[in-house]
């Protein structure tokens, strides 16, 4: 399986822990430089948990095994934002997506919080269309989600919606292939 989506219509499964606050700003963190005041930014620390990662690894090889699994991605930095944009520019679709589907484990996160939480021990898979219950009983087993947020979708776009409201809707190769490059 690769990290790319592909057959529109196919669900979109957020399989794993739940999301958290946890790992907010990872990626930029590990960008600073630590200072006496990087204390402050203990939140965009993530907080792995090796028995969990542990059944995810097994839960994904078995769901590969059944030949249902189109794409894969983990949600590394950026999280969410940015396993959904990777995928669907790769596979040269759009994709859109619910927050509010997300799992959780704090209350009150904005949208803008769970895209970019980094939180340990999640995977995205597109599967294909028909397959998800037999995907979600599968990480079941492991005693994990497995939570159809969205779907692939005709078009370039990634659309971001909390229930009704869409709350993003932007060209995946802004996020991706036309994204800013820094001169060093």
């Amino acid at each position: 399986a690769r990290a790319a989506a592909r057959g529109i219509g196919n669900p979109v499964l957020y399989v794993g822990s739940s999301t958290g606050r946890d790992g907010l700003g990872g990626a930029s963190f590990a960008s600073r430089e630590l200072t006496e005041g990087s204390d402050a930014d203990r939140p965009a620390v993530q907080i792995g948990d090796p028995f969990t990662e542990k059944c995810l690894i097994e839960a994904t090889l078995e769901a590969l095994a059944t030949g249902a699994v189109v794409g894969i991605q983990d949600m590394g930095a950026a999280g969410l934002t940015c396993s959904t944009c990777e995928t669907a520019s790769r596979g040269g679709c759009g994709i859109e997506i619910d927050v509010l589907r997300v799992p959780r484990r704090e209350e009150g996160m904005t949208s803008y919080e769970v895209m970019l939480s980094e939180s340990q021990e999640r995977m995205l898979l597109i599967v294909k269309r028909g397959c998800q219950a037999r995907i979600t009983r599968l990480f079941a087993k492991w005693g994990l989600n497995a939570v159809e947020i969205g779907r692939i979708a005709s078009g370039d776009r990634m659309r971001v919606r909390e229930g009704a409201t869409i709350v993003a809707d932007i060209p995946v190769a802004v996020l991706t292939d036309e994204a800013p490059v820094y001169p060093r």
